[in-house]
Parts: structure tokens; sequence; C-alpha cells
């Protein structure tokens, strides 16, 4: 798992050197079929993981943000989201983050977020624990009713309310990716996001469970991340984790 795990990271390097250089210039967007920005961006470090992928590790597959390798029935998968926040980086805000993460049969193995911006690497390998530059990180034991802040994904905005009555409180945020960081690092108590792609969340919820979090879909059960995400997921510090399913549940 370390020759993986070094892999993904020096990836990680090359990317955000691509999303640094290219920020602030012309992102180049075009409008994807469901109506959602890729930037040039998206696409170079998409192909750029392929290509590495495909060179290293010729047996396995790529489920990519923007474009796939293989013929999706690889033992091992590698989850990549080129430019995890996109809109925020069309609009100059420095929020965005490289993730990829390796996958075995829908079980995510080990998982990198990389924020370019400050020099983050964080990683995460199954029943290893999470890391931010190689140092150790572990969520919050903030409960709702304590105060704790509850980041909202766009698609989660209905929940807002229901949160505030609970005694918390909220934060719109984008990006996955550095939603996750956030919670790992134990600087919020939870994340609701009522439409999940498994390109960013699958990678993004190992490390927010190494880290000593919970997640789960919106009814509590469990989530497989090779294939679409049809339920919403909740990413918590586990000590708020029932009272976010009482809110997505009510």
């Amino acid at each position: 798992m370390e020759n993986y795990l070094a892999f993904a990271q020096d990836l990680a390097r090359q990317a955000g050197k691509l999303i640094k250089d290219n920020f602030g210039s012309d992102p180049q967007v075009k409008l994807k079929p469901d109506n959602s920005p890729v930037t040039k961006v998206d696409v170079a470090i998409n192909n750029l993981v392929i290509k590495a992928v495909s060179k290293t590790y010729p047996d396995h597959g790529v489920f990519g943000e923007e474009t796939n390798h293989g013929t999706g029935k690889e033992e091992l998968q590698w989850l990549c989201d080129p430019l995890d926040g996109t809109k925020a980086y069309i609009l100059g805000v420095p929020l965005s983050t490289f993730i990829l993460g390796l996958t075995k049969r829908g079980t995510i193995l080990s998982s990198v977020v990389y924020n370019p911006f400050t020099d983050q690497m964080y990683h995460a390998v199954k029943g290893g624990g999470a890391f931010c530059n190689d140092q150790p990180i572990h969520v919050s034991d903030a409960s709702l009713s304590d105060g704790g802040i509850v980041i909202l994904s766009e698609s989660s905005f209905q929940y807002d309310q229901a949160i505030i009555e609970a005694g918390a409180q909220i934060e719109p945020l984008p990006g996955a990716g550095y939603r996750s960081t956030l919670l790992a690092s134990g600087r919020c108590s939870g994340i609701l996001q009522a439409h999940a792609d498994f390109h960013d969340v699958g990678p993004a919820s190992l490390l927010v469970e190494e880290a000593g979090g919970k997640v789960t879909a919106f009814d509590g059960s469990a989530i497989s991340y090779d294939a679409r995400i049809t339920e919403g997921i909740i990413l918590s510090n586990g000590v708020a984790h029932e009272a976010l399913l009482k809110i997505t549940s009510a």
C-alpha cells in the first residue's frame, strides 16, 4: 500500500502545480451535459492521472470525473476528482483540491486530498489513521447542541433551519475535498450533502473515517463507492451523527 500512496501523492503534487499555475488565468470553461462547468485544468489533470495509471499500473482502472480508463471491471480502481471545487476555481476562490483514492470492489483502500494553495497533503490508508503533511489528525468531539459547525453543500440548504434549531452553526462551503479536510482536522462537526459524487466523496470519506469520524447515507446505511451514489451522504465526527440522521430523515 505504501507504493500506491507514494504514487498518489506524487500525482497530487503534479496536479497541484497545474492548479496553482493556472489559477486566475482564463479557465476556458465549458458546460457538460448536466450543465455543470469544466475547465481546461479539470481535463488536463484527469488525463495526467490516466496516463500515469496506465503506465505504472496497467491492470488498474480509473473512474475520473471527466474521463474514465479501462473496462470498469478491474479489481483495483482509482477514483479521481482532478479539480474538486471547479466553480470556486472559476470564481478565483482558492478552495479547490485534488482528490485521488484507490478502491477494491467499492471499498476505499487509500486516499489523498491535496490543497495546493496551502500545500497541505492529507492522506489516509484503511486501518492506518488520517494525516496532514504526515502529522496525525482527528475529528472533534463537538455535538450539535454544543454549537458545532455543520457544513452544507449547495444541495443541502433545506436542512439549515433544523440544524440551527438543534443548537449548531451552519456554513456553506464548496468542494467535498476541502470540506472533508476541515471535518477530519476537527474544525467542524459534520457535513451534509444531499447529492454526492463518488469520485470525490469516496476518497474524502476514508479521510474522515480514519480521523475517527463516521460516514453513512441519509438513512444510516453504508455506501459503496463503485457506482453513482443515489442517496444523500452524512459525514460527521461521530458524536453528531445520530442528530444529523434525525434531521435528514424528518
